[in-house]
């Protein structure tokens, strides 16, 4: 399923990015400061519940597809898109028919939430997500830029709530810099992080297709002054 996500983005991916000169794609600049917002629970998250005064009624649930957890006494709760405080207030007044003063604490024990990293990286693939990683960093984890990287910039595609697209593109240089207008970014789940090719990497590109897998020459039998033509 992760594998078919991961296809899609890429596929969305490339049509934004060659669509980014063209006016075709919703291209936006990176927010000055950004900042994560509280962890919301999502579905495929396990949840470990501890109850402080009755430890027999201890849990750990895995949010299932559609949104719910089943525990002991409450029945099937909603914890989908709540953060971890609301779902420990929800389950503390569920309780309070059951228990007296319950005293119940929630934490997230494995996130399902993943980023993808594409393009011209090292180890291009699908990692897990965590409130504080930037895209930076992600390309950092997938082991950095290719040799065929074009290391001045980078995007960012997200869906907003009403499941559009948009590509947030990141100058590098301003993103390593203090004084610098654009910052990186911090990453929602389910972003793609895309490292588009060099020019380098697209005249090799041409160079394979056209000249050296149709005509028998090596390397050195072309040279600088030589113009070739498709």
């Amino acid at each position: 399923m992760r594998s078919v996500v991961l296809g899609g983005f890429l596929f969305v991916a490339g049509l934004l990015l060659g669509c980014t000169h063209s006016g075709g794609a919703h291209v936006v600049a990176p927010p000055q400061e950004p900042a994560p917002g509280e962890y919301r629970i999502q579905r495929g998250d396990e949840l470990e519940i501890r109850f402080a005064l009755n430890p027999e009624l201890d849990a750990e649930s895995l949010v299932l597809p559609d949104g719910l957890i089943s525990l002991q006494l409450v029945g099937d709760m909603h914890a989908e898109g709540l953060t971890p405080g609301e779902l420990t207030e929800q389950l503390r007044n569920a309780y309070s028919t059951e228990l007296r003063d319950p005293d119940i604490a929630v934490n997230v024990r494995s996130m399902a939430a993943r980023i993808y990293v594409g393009g011209h990286i090292e180890r291009p693939g699908e990692y897990a997500w965590s409130r504080q990683i930037t895209a930076m960093q992600a390309i950092a984890r997938a082991g950095g830029f290719s040799e065929t990287a074009d290391t001045s910039r980078i995007f960012v595609v997200r869906r907003d709530k009403s499941g559009a697209e948009q590509a947030i593109e990141i100058d590098i240089d301003d993103a390593t810099s203090e004084e610098g207008k654009n910052r990186d970014v911090y990453l929602a789940p389910y972003d793609l992080v895309m490292v588009p090719s060099s020019s380098v990497a697209d005249v090799n590109k041409w160079m394979d297709q056209y000249i050296r897998k149709n005509i028998p020459l090596s390397p050195r039998d072309v040279t600088p002054s030589e113009t070739w033509a498709p």
